[in-house]
């Protein structure tokens, strides 16, 4: 099961090998957990495995989303996990470890919500407040909006920049929507979202930015011939700033 489809970004980054962008897709998340106050609290990479999958070992993609990951574990000094979860079957237990390189321990999952809640999020037997993408449909991703709770905040990685030499230069929120590229901003509903993120990346000394661009679903269009950039940060203010709009060489080359 793929669950993110058609991502014209990911795909030019592919056709044109741009090594120094790094992003997630299919059954693989790079996901930051946060409190009620968007404070960030826990990594992880979830890692979505048929039944053969499940009981092998992680493939170079996963170690190398780990190990991106884990940069922010290292500069901000956080806990990070590794869970896998089987795509198969309607979940009860899950394997996590804290590294690619240790075995995992097959745990349930009350036993996963102890290990969020030992780490400073505020779990309880409620819904989330929003679920992780309205696009995204998995055993783990029903069972996060059903049982972690209203307080916790949580987001996904979307997009990596990085410099010559490997190290995080930014990270990005990529949005689309068929509103016309002029006329989109942010939302609110979504601002908790980027409080976390922004926290992160403060933290991290690195930048973050929202990425926008058109997509119209009939006839299937996936633009991004335009793309229309904002920066992020929650220490100042305005908070989310419009940079400007490019064409597709101009974003890949900011």
């Amino acid at each position: 099961m793929n669950y993110y489809k058609g991502n014209a970004i990911y795909d030019h980054i592919n056709a044109n090998q741009l090594t120094n962008f790094k992003f997630c897709s299919g059954n693989l998340w790079q996901l930051v957990y946060g409190d009620n106050n968007c404070v960030p609290k826990l990594l992880a990479l979830v890692i979505g495995a048929n039944n053969i999958e499940y009981n092998a070992g992680y493939t170079a993609d996963q170690i190398e989303a780990f190990n991106l990951l884990k940069t922010f574990a290292i500069s901000c000094n956080l806990p990070i996990k590794v869970i896998k979860f089987n795509t198969d079957i309607e979940i009860e237990n899950i394997k996590v470890a804290d590294d690619v390189t240790n075995q995992p321990n097959e745990i349930t999952l009350a036993e996963l919500r102890d290990i969020f809640s030992q780490n400073g999020l505020p779990v309880s037997n409620t819904s989330t407040a929003k679920y992780l993408n309205d696009r995204t449909s998995s055993a783990y991703h029903k069972w996060q909006r059903g049982h972690l709770g209203r307080a916790l905040t949580v987001s996904d990685i979307d997009l990596w920049k990085l410099t010559p030499t490997g190290a995080v230069q930014r990270i990005y929120e990529l949005k689309r929507s068929y509103i016309a590229i002029g006329n989109w901003n942010p939302y609110p509903d979504d601002y908790r979202n980027f409080r976390l993120l922004s926290a992160l990346s403060n933290q991290a000394n690195i930048r973050l930015g929202i990425v926008y661009n058109v997509r119209k679903t009939n006839p299937f269009n996936d633009d991004i011939s335009n793309i229309k950039v904002f920066k992020v940060n929650f220490l100042k203010i305005p908070h989310i700033k419009l940079v400007g709009i490019y064409n597709t060489d101009g974003f890949f080359s900011l």
